[in-house]
Order: structure tokens, then C-alpha cells, then sequence
């Protein structure tokens, strides 16, 4: 296994990250299956263009080097299934996490 080599705090990273890229997929996947425009999607949940993108890539920052996970706040949570019609439980059943 990829990860069998890793211990401690890499370990947690690495699943921190991966669970972010998954995110970001399913949230793209909801996304364009209610054919919303990023532009359009961000501002039903009250979030920026720039934060949609940055979700879906998986990414915490949009700096080149680094390479933080994604890591939203409950607000940003919360804003994204109001986008959606659901609650935050909803949603992330929805999006498979």
C-alpha cells in the first residue's frame, strides 16, 4: 500500500488530503448535476468563486507551493447544502461522506 511507509502526523495529512480531493469531486459532481455555474454556485452559498474552486480542487490555498487540503469552516458548510435545499447531515450524505 502507498501508505504503508507513512506514520504519525504524514499519515494524517495524507488522509486529510485525499479526503479533501474527494470532497472537491463529489461537491463538482453536485454541482454540475444541478447545472450551477462555480460563479452562480458561489454566490447561492454565500462563498466566493475563488472558495468553490479551491473546495473543488481540494486545495486550502491558491498559493503555487502549497499544498494545504481544503479545510471549510461549518459556515461554509452550512452555506453550501443551503445551496443545495438541504441541511449540512443532507448534504454530506448526498456527496457520499
Amino acid at each position: 500500500e502507498i501508505l504503508s511507509g507513512l506514520v504519525g502526523s504524514e499519515m494524517c495529512i495524507r488522509d486529510s488530503q485525499e479526503t479533501a480531493r474527494r470532497f472537491g469531486a463529489e461537491l463538482r459532481a453536485m454541482r454540475q448535476a444541478h447545472d450551477l455555474s462555480q460563479e452562480k454556485f458561489a454566490y447561492m452559498a454565500g462563498i466566493t468563486k475563488n472558495q468553490v474552486q479551491l473546495l473543488e480542487a481540494g486545495r486550502g490555498s491558491g498559493a503555487v507551493d502549497n499544498d494545504r487540503p481544503a479545510n471549510p469552516t461549518m459556515t461554509t458548510i452550512s452555506g453550501i447544502a443551503a445551496a443545495f435545499e438541504m441541511t449540512v447531515g443532507e448534504f454530506f450524505v448526498a456527496i457520499k461522506m
